[in-house]
């Protein structure tokens, strides 16, 4: 769907119940619908809840088949992962919307959503459709009946320390796979860009720690390079993976520092037939001197060659090559010869290589690190030889090293700046490796470590989407955005996020629903079954001190609705709901009041003013009664459930160019009339259904987007 300009009937924004009915509808009529979701699946707050009062029918038995057929109508095209940029009406009535749609970085058309891939995910995060109450992966199917079923992976770019390194090696996923014990993963990872794992970590200049982002936070960054180096040291033996058979073209690197035994390293894993020639009797250059500068032990430099030797390096040692042999050596068979004779045999100044691609004047000859540049950094020697081994790639196959992982400014002839760890890395003890690791903040969400990308047996994982384009022309647009709930860490005097048996009431039922988090009614702090809940209303509703004055309309019910629940799933638990007024205005709604205290209930009118928590998690609420003996009172609960209200979802509006439509005071849309001609706002063409134009029950809901479907089909027919 990217790069084209694509023409439908009607443009609908909101994958809830709303906008799925509102689709299928326009669909049977036979309009043609693009419904644009920003999360990865549809099905909005429905999917998610417990049960649906009065009926206490299944959320999900009512959704699920709502979210298949909209999946399955043959007018209905879903883009799910979206966000609408701009809407525009046009001089002729319709409207051109703008759609970017985030990569997954997962090919939707192979991901078969088997879940392997979040079975060894490195990362994790907190699950936003279980309400935070558990973790889910970096890479994650949003639920067991996410429709379309697919995979997605949440990035936030390069972590700061995988940017910063000049080799190219991604450090946070080398922490991640450190931190969930795979020693062995830890280091092939290091091999994917670059060589020496055992030997960098100790010399190198610690770039990846000087960006560290706990480090800004605290002072203390992770000790990364130490995290690699006791992964580096349980793994015994080479762990290569030769490229190919070495029957490929066949390739001379000169000098064995840094810059030169990286890209043998990389062209030896592409197949390449590499020979590298060494003036001293042992390889490494530059690497023998730090090590043994530092005290450090040159045999796990050479463990590192030896990875190299097992990869299909050749190594040719005692054997000084000057530059007036290139050209017999480019004659005796080698289709490129890479220079990289260290600061000590500079190239002469009128022999400068490319920036971009290291290529000397002439043909088939490369040049990097110190004989170019002088004295770099041990990293960025590294860095320069992965560039020359890329480009060499290049010239000699006509192909992209498809393998590599490159950074536009690795192997450029200038250092990075920033800080640096100058001093060794702390060796870390066994005990204290997990410690360490679990400092890592995963800054960038996914770490790069490639798990998903080994274990996916369809091959699904591709890091190299991009981030897609649409637009679409459409006679009509229907907001269907619903709402958003209150975020009840604004009332301090709550305890919510301070306290975790403090919890709303999405939690609740995210507690109560079949596919709940815990697979029983635990409270979150320490897994207890609770005995004694509150339930309490109006919690960010009715409320000039929280900017949300008005009622929600909603909260009484869906409090009802779990304090029965609740008591059908633990029957000797004691409910109590705190309230100001109950408000039971819809069909069934009084019969399901007078229901829940039947089934024993106990409802307190009065205001709560804080919540205080107890030393074993219990906590202690305080609220003046308004009725019976009235003062103020105390109660001690096992858990508190704040029924949080219904807010506007914000900035949808400043999409819309050109022309503003109306609000209410609480920032919902506004429709022209609400009886005469519901779902119209005062743009022609512009259309709103469900919880966008106030808060609003779900077979109201569902009523209100049949409507906006009517008069869209309408407004549609006057177009043609």
């Amino acid at each position: 769907m990217s790069g084209a300009k694509r023409a439908f009937d009607c443009v609908v924004i909101g994958g809830g119940i709303a906008g799925m009915e509102a689709a299928v509808t326009l669909g049977e009529m036979g309009f043609r619908s693009l419904l644009v979701e920003r999360e990865a699946s549809i099905g909005g707050k429905m999917i998610l809840l417990s049960k649906v009062f009065p009926t206490l029918d299944c959320s999900s038995c009512i959704s699920t088949p709502k979210m298949a057929a909209t999946q399955n109508h043959p007018n209905v095209t879903i883009a799910v992962w979206s966000r609408v940029e701009e809407i525009r009406r046009l001089p002729s009535g319709r409207f051109l919307v703008r759609i970017t749609r985030r990569p997954t970085y997962v090919r939707p058309e192979r991901c078969t959503g088997c879940g392997q891939c979040e079975r060894v995910c490195t990362v994790a995060r907190p699950n936003q459709f279980e309400e935070g109450l558990i973790a889910r992966r970096a890479i994650y199917i949003p639920f067991p009946q996410a429709v379309p079923k697919k995979a997605v992976i949440e990035r936030r770019g390069l972590s700061p320390c995988s940017r910063a390194c000049p080799a190219g090696i991604r450090a946070h996923g080398c922490v991640a796979l450190v931190r969930a014990g795979r020693w062995e993963a830890a280091v092939r990872r290091h091999l994917d860009a670059a060589p020496l794992p055992r030997t960098l970590c100790l010399v190198c200049e610690g770039w990846c720690q000087g960006r560290c982002t706990q480090g800004r936070r605290d002072g203390r960054p992770v000790e990364i390079r130490g995290l690699k180096g006791y992964a580096a040291r349980q793994v015994k033996g080479p762990l290569s993976r030769p490229g190919g058979a070495h029957q490929g073209p066949r390739v001379a690197v000169i000098g064995g520092g840094p810059a030169g035994l990286s890209c043998a390293h990389h062209l030896a894993r592409l197949g390449f037939q590499v020979t590298l020639f060494e003036k001293e009797e042992e390889p490494g250059g530059v690497l023998r001197g730090l090590l043994r500068e530092a005290g450090l032990a040159l045999r796990l430099l050479d463990e590192d060659l030896e990875e190299l030797k097992a990869a299909g390096v050749e190594f040719v040692t005692g054997r000084a090559v000057a530059m007036e042999e290139t050209p017999s050596l480019l004659k005796e068979g080698f289709q490129a010869l890479f220079v990289a004779t260290g600061a000590g045999a500079p190239l002469p100044r009128e022999t400068r290589p490319d920036p971009d691609t290291l290529a000397l004047p002439e043909p088939g000859l490369y040049a990097g690190g110190g004989c170019v540049a002088g004295p770099v950094p041990v990293a960025h020697g590294v860095g320069m030889g992965t560039r020359a081994a890329a480009a060499i790639y290049r010239a000699v196959t006509g192909r992209e090293p498809q393998e590599m992982e490159l950074e536009p400014w690795v192997g450029t002839l200038r250092s990075p700046s920033g800080p640096v760890q100058e001093a060794p890395p702390r060796l870390l003890e066994d005990q204290e490796v997990f410690q360490e690791a679990g400092r890592c903040l995963d800054c960038g969400v996914c770490s790069l470590c490639h798990q998903c990308k080994e274990a996916c047996p369809a091959g699904a994982i591709d890091f190299s989407m991009e981030r897609g384009l649409l637009e679409v022309e459409a006679g009509a647009v229907l907001v269907a955005t619903g709402f958003r709930l209150f975020d009840p860490s604004r009332l301090e005097l709550t305890g919510y996020a301070r306290f975790p048996n403090v919890i709303t009431g999405m939690q609740m039922d995210r507690l109560l629903a079949p596919t709940r988090p815990y697979n029983a009614l635990l409270r979150p702090g320490d897994g207890k079954v609770p005995g004694n809940i509150a339930l309490v209303l109006c919690a960010g509703s009715r409320d000039d001190s929280s900017g949300n004055p008005w009622c929600s309309r909603i909260c009484c019910m869906y409090s009802l609705k779990q304090a029965q629940l609740i008591m059908g799933a633990l029957p000797i638990a004691e409910i109590t709901i705190y309230y100001m007024d109950i408000r039971a205005f819809g069909k069934g709604y009084e019969e399901f009041f007078q229901q829940a205290k039947g089934m024993g209930a106990n409802l307190v009118k009065g205001k709560v003013a804080r919540i205080d928590e107890a030393p074993n998690g219990d906590l202690f609420l305080y609220y003046e009664e308004m009725e019976g003996r009235g003062g103020r009172r105390r109660a001690r609960h096992d858990l508190v459930v704040l029924a949080v209200g219904a807010l506007a979802n914000p900035d949808l509006h400043r999409l819309i160019k050109g022309e503003s439509p109306r609000l209410d005071p609480m920032g919902f849309f506004q429709e022209m009339e609400e009886v005469a001609e519901p779902c119209r706002t005062n743009i022609p063409g512009l259309f709103v259904a469900g919880a966008a134009t106030g808060p609003k029950d779900i077979p109201d809901t569902v009523l209100h987007a049949s409507a906006a479907a009517a008069q869209i089909a309408v407004h549609l027919t006057t177009l043609r």
